[in-house]
């Protein structure tokens, strides 16, 4: 059972995003509202694990399908902003969150990211939503390939991840998995191209999408961004009921 014990931080939504930022934002962390509505946050909230840490997100948009987005090793959710506000635009209710250890959740770095997502599923099946997409990227992959069947989610998405990452193994969850999986790797991140192979391999349903160069995770945006944004998004709308979707209202 995972037990939830929710702060909520409501911030004026604002800006879209213009295009890859010239300075690398992956570490920076939301500090106060003025920073969330720089980022386009619609709320800022906290959320607790089952083993009680108390973990920091932030919510862009409405609806009743809900997309997770998780994010790599040594970066936390900003790196996930950009693609949220693009996605919440499109209909969708986003979460990013920091797992522990990361940003201001408690905690130790690298450890039961299992407990995390289930704790961030929870919240957001608590507050609505019918659908739940997850998306991660490195360690973040990894982690959403595993917690998918047990989660009964609709899809799941990752960026490089690791075949097995600590105690969290993808390789063993995707034997009998049967939910929709996109995954998106460097051809020149050698490693983790490996790895996302054997994940391919031991899959029953799965899209591939290899990108030329050797960025990792959500790193991979600087350059390919256009092509990541499309993928994910049509991955959305192929295995989503899009009656479930916000109207998105648009300026005549």
């Amino acid at each position: 059972m995972v037990i939830l014990s929710i702060t909520h931080i409501p911030v004026t939504a604002c800006a879209s995003d213009d295009g890859p930022p010239e300075v690398d934002p992956l570490a920076q962390s939301i500090n106060d509202d003025d920073d969330a509505k720089t980022s386009g946050v619609d709320e800022i909230i906290r959320f607790r694990t089952e083993d009680s840490e108390d973990l920091w997100g932030s919510v862009f948009g409405s609806g009743e399908i809900a997309v997770i987005l998780t994010h790599m090793r040594g970066r936390d959710q900003t790196s996930w902003f950009p693609f949220a506000r693009f996605i919440a635009e499109s209909g969708y209710k986003v979460l990013t969150f920091d797992f522990r250890g990361y940003g201001k959740s408690t905690g130790i770095k690298d450890t039961r990211m299992d407990r995390d997502l289930e704790a961030a599923i929870a919240y957001m099946r608590a507050k609505g939503a019918k659908q739940v997409v997850l998306i991660g990227a490195s360690m973040g992959g990894t982690a959403v390939i595993e917690l998918a069947s047990e989660s009964q989610v609709q899809g799941v998405a990752a960026l490089s991840p690791p075949a097995v990452f600590g105690k969290i193994n993808a390789l063993t969850a995707v034997e009998s998995m049967v939910i929709p999986l996109l995954l998106i790797v460097a051809e020149n991140d050698s490693q983790y191209y490996s790895d996302a192979r054997k994940v391919e391999s031991a899959a029953a349903a799965t899209q591939f999408l290899v990108l030329e160069g050797q960025q990792h995770g959500t790193n991979m945006i600087a350059e390919h961004r256009n092509e990541i944004f499309a993928n994910l998004l049509a991955f959305l709308d192929r295995w989503t009921d899009d009656r479930l979707l916000t109207t998105v209202q648009t300026e005549s």
